[in-house]
């Protein structure tokens, strides 16, 4: 027998105020969120979106809330508008309702773009686990949403979550060898029992609060339910495609720099596919597209880096391939500066971001390449690595990357 709408808000209540409760435990991101009636959240699969609803979530009164799973009305076949409408006639309408995975419902967008309209008092907080089908979303709730993409962790983020410190942000405006210094004694002093450097080689494995909890071989799950869900319910590709996103995730793990020929005739697609499926898992949140910086000059249209928004997905995923591990090290060092900083491009270094030039790797390899670099030398030369010593000569500060990443 079909469960009716009024059963399913009275089950809802009930279970997911219980469940709210074991998400008190958890420490809350500061993630800022505007004061609007309508918001959506949006973000990788495992970045914490479920924890910010609850804890949101709890914040309201009890008999103005209420927690629903978007794959239940699914599953259980209910109408999404007709459900809310009967939660206003139980609750009132001054009511904060929040819908977990909107996404599962398609067309949702239609339905909650009449509840808005409908109900003048009604609050609704709702998540997505990709960008995919939030662009058609973007169209109907123009003037109606707040949208709110949740990012992987930032270094200073992993360490409260995680170790229970707060950590004051670097301010790195300055660019100078003085406040460098600063900052690194300030850390270090905050960090000094448990360690500064093995801090830092935690977050670089766990940039992802689904990690806290599970091992990272789960990660494939991940992958796999982004692919399964997110990309195949956008039905922008036939079944055959879909089988191969997989075997284009472990094609990108090999390096950060791959051509579209070469990913057609590895999984013996059409060329013209290519640009969709990388379309399809940038908006999933696996990867980060990256263009060149071309001074004066128009951005090659084909010409671009692709960065993993996890570094353990890569690690995952390159750990079965015949590539060096001090290689797999180097792309993962990367991938965490793609993972945090925007707006970013690379060139004949690394990264340029803001006003400087980005070196990521070892003090020799950072010097050589920016000594080499052909950028406009107006332009701050840092280098980020793995040594204690903040230093700077030749106009070029090197500074470790648990200070620069504090700046996040």
């Amino acid at each position: 027998m079909q469960i009716d709408k009024t059963e399913f808000i009275k089950r809802a209540k009930i279970q997911y105020e219980e469940t709210a409760h074991t998400y008190e435990q958890y420490r809350a991101r500061s993630i800022k969120i505007e004061n609007s009636r309508l918001h959506i959240i949006y973000g990788l699969r495992g970045v914490g979106k479920t924890t910010i609803m609850f804890q949101r979530y709890l914040k309201e009164p009890t008999n103005k809330r209420i927690y629903i799973h978007a794959q239940e009305i699914e599953l259980l076949r209910l109408n999404l508008l007709e459900v809310i409408e009967e939660a206003v006639s139980i609750f009132g309408q001054d009511m904060h309702i929040f819908i977990d995975e909107i996404n599962s419902i398609e067309a949702w967008f239609e339905h909650i773009k009449i509840a808005y309209d409908k109900f003048s008092k009604i609050k609704m907080m709702l998540s997505g686990s990709s960008s995919i089908n939030l662009l058609d979303s973007k169209k109907e709730l123009a003037r109606r949403a707040v949208y709110t993409k949740i990012e992987p962790l930032s270094f200073r983020e992993y360490v409260d979550l995680v170790h229970k410190i707060e950590l004051e942000r670097f301010d790195f405006k300055k660019q100078d060898l003085h406040s460098a210094i600063r900052y690194d004694i300030y850390l270090n002093e905050k960090l000094k029992d448990i360690g500064v450097n093995k801090i830092w080689k935690q977050y670089i494995s766990c940039n992802l609060p689904y990690l806290f909890q599970t091992q990272t071989q789960t990660l494939k799950d991940l992958v796999e339910k982004a692919i399964v869900f997110d990309i195949a319910k956008s039905k922008r590709f036939e079944s055959n495609t879909l089988a191969k996103f997989e075997r284009l995730v472990v094609l990108l793990s090999a390096s950060n720099k791959i051509t579209y020929d070469n990913i057609s005739k590895d999984l013996a697609i059409s060329k013209s596919l290519v640009e969709p499926m990388l379309d399809a898992l940038e908006q999933s949140g696996i990867v980060k597209r990256v263009y060149p910086y071309i001074s004066g000059k128009a951005v090659a249209r084909k010409e671009r880096k692709y960065y993993f928004t996890v570094p353990a997905i890569r690690k995952l995923y390159a750990s079965n391939l015949p590539i060096a591990e001090h290689e797999i090290s180097g792309y993962m060092l990367e991938d965490i500066f793609a993972s945090n900083f925007d707006p970013i491009y690379f060139s004949d270094i690394d990264f340029v971001y803001s006003n400087m030039m980005i070196e990521i790797g070892s003090k020799s390899k950072g010097i050589k390449q920016m000594r080499k670099s052909k950028i406009l030398s107006n332009l701050k030369k840092i280098v980020i690595y793995d040594k204690k010593e903040i230093l700077e000569n030749d106009k070029i500060l090197r500074v470790p990357n648990y200070v620069f990443f504090s700046q996040k």
